[in-house]
């Protein structure tokens, strides 16, 4: 009873956050707001959270995960996730945060790579333990702070500065893993296509690089390519070359210490009002404003 009273606290809505916020970031305790379903579907937001009590079976991809309590879980954005088989009493304590909320908080982190979202569809959730349901309780009310009462110019970068915590821990024990045990990843034939597709952009990425010019490194034809590529994440291959183009800036727009001018020059676009146009487009912001969100 005393962990029912305690997660029920979590529970936000409309009034709790500024509107903005509030679409970027809540947390729950009530299934309903899970925003998967029995039907397959490719997430479109961050879902982080601790199994209560029950069990339940998800999805992620072709790999099915036995959900139970005291098991901390992670759904990351471009998953095609489901969940059934639910139990009666199955419940939860969850986060959900923006797609941008969650490359915002991977900019300042490290470089991302394929192998860590290939892992993270095979690893969603811990090892069961009854300690993690306290752990991740304690983690929401720091959450839960600092939304409702952080200055609301810096809320948003409060929550992700916590946010952060989580997500690096999870690549710690994805380093651990791969480390200690010499991982090696096992691929379907389409999967290893698009880890060479997803390294390649990685690797070599400027404004001049489209879908033709990946596609005839890899030996196949644009259109092939793209319907591969959106089979396997739900997204196109010009969505993934955006996404690290994106993940790239952000992250230079972070350093302090560089100019506008020297971030388009890093990455080769023609000019600064390029760079500037470029991530206006995709985000609705430019990049001096980005900047001032992050830095006061």
């Amino acid at each position: 009873m005393a962990t029912e009273k305690k997660t029920e606290r979590f529970e936000t809505g409309p009034a709790a956050f500024g509107r903005n916020f509030e679409s970027e970031f809540s947390i729950h305790t009530e299934l309903a707001a899970l925003p998967i379903s029995d039907c397959p579907a490719y997430l479109q937001e961050v879902v982080g959270g601790v199994c209560v009590s029950g069990a339940a079976v998800v999805t992620a991809f072709n790999r099915r995960f036995t959900l139970q309590t005291g098991m901390v879980f992670l759904l990351l954005p471009w998953q095609l996730v489901s969940i059934r088989e639910v139990s009666g009493d199955f419940r939860l304590t969850f986060y959900r945060a923006s797609e941008e909320m969650f490359t915002d908080s991977l900019s300042s982190l490290w470089r991302v790579t394929p192998d860590f979202f290939f892992f993270m569809s095979k690893h969603i959730a811990s090892e069961a333990a009854p300690e993690n349901i306290r752990r991740f309780l304690n983690y929401c009310d720091l959450l839960e702070y600092r939304a409702r009462f952080v200055p609301e110019a810096f809320r948003r970068e409060s929550v992700m500065q916590l946010l952060r915590v989580f997500f690096w821990d999870r690549y710690i024990y994805f380093v651990s893993e791969t480390d200690s045990h010499n991982h090696k990843f096992h691929y379907t034939r389409k999967e290893e296509f698009a880890y060479r597709f997803l390294h390649m952009v990685l690797e070599d990425h400027s404004p001049d690089k489209d879908v033709a010019y990946y596609a005839e490194n890899l030996g196949v034809s644009p259109k092939y390519l793209t319907t591969l590529i959106r089979s396997i994440s739900g997204h196109s291959a010009r969505d993934w070359i955006v996404r690290y183009m994106l993940l790239e800036i952000k992250s230079l727009l972070r350093e302090s210490s560089m100019d506008l001018k020297s971030i388009a020059s890093r990455l080769q676009f023609p000019d600064q009002s390029t760079l500037s146009r470029f991530f206006r487009h995709y985000t609705g912001l430019t990049p001096s404003k980005y900047r001032k969100k992050i830095f006061f």
